[in-house]
C-alpha cells in the first residue's frame, strides 16, 4: 500500500511540473489576427474545425484566410489535414496548379495517367515449333498398343488401362 501511495504522489508532482512547460509552448505559439467578418465565420464553424484550425501554424491560418469559398468548402470537405499542410507548402504557382487539379478530379474532367484507345485492335500471333527429340519413335498409330516395361512414347500406360 506504502509502494501505491508513493507512486501515486510522485506521479502528480510530474504532472504538476509539466504544466508550465505546456503553457510555455502555448503562449509561444503564434497565432494568426482575424479581422471582425473573419472571426464571425470562425465562431460560426464546428468545435472540430476550429480546433483544427487552431492546431495550424500561422502561415496555415493565413492562407486559409486567400482561398475563396468555394476552396474553402473543399478544403474543409474534402482534403485532409495532411494535403492541406502540403497545399500551403507549395509556392504559389504550385498551388494553383494543385488547385486547378483538384477541381478537376472533384467534376470529374481529370485526365487518366495512361490513355488507351477504343479503336486499338490486339492481334495475337503463335510461332510454335515441333522439333525432333532423339530417339523418338515417330508420330503414334491410329490405335495405341499398352506400353512394354521399357517403352514409353506411342503407347498406354498400363495403369491407365
Amino acid at each position: 500500500m506504502k509502494n501505491y501511495i508513493l507512486a501515486a504522489t510522485a506521479a502528480c508532482g510530474l504532472a504538476v511540473a509539466a504544466v508550465p512547460a505546456i503553457a510555455q509552448m502555448e503562449s509561444d505559439a503564434e497565432t494568426y489576427v482575424m479581422t471582425d467578418a473573419q472571426e464571425q465565420m470562425y465562431m460560426n464553424w464546428p468545435a472540430e474545425n476550429r480546433t483544427t484550425y487552431q492546431a495550424w501554424p500561422m502561415n496555415a491560418q493565413e492562407y486559409f484566410w486567400t482561398l475563396n469559398d468555394n476552396q474553402k468548402k473543399i478544403w474543409w470537405d474534402t482534403l485532409n489535414n495532411d494535403q492541406r499542410v502540403k497545399i500551403v507548402m507549395m509556392e504559389p504557382a504550385q498551388q494553383t496548379a494543385t488547385w486547378n487539379s483538384i477541381y478537376q478530379q472533384l467534376n470529374g474532367t481529370a485526365t487518366p495517367m495512361a490513355t488507351t484507345s477504343a479503336n486499338a485492335k490486339i492481334t495475337y500471333s503463335s510461332n510454335a515449333v515441333v522439333q525432333p527429340t532423339p530417339g523418338d519413335a515417330g508420330p503414334p498409330p491410329a490405335k495405341l498398343p499398352i506400353c512394354e516395361p521399357m517403352q514409353q512414347d506411342n503407347c498406354i500406360n498400363r495403369g491407365a488401362v
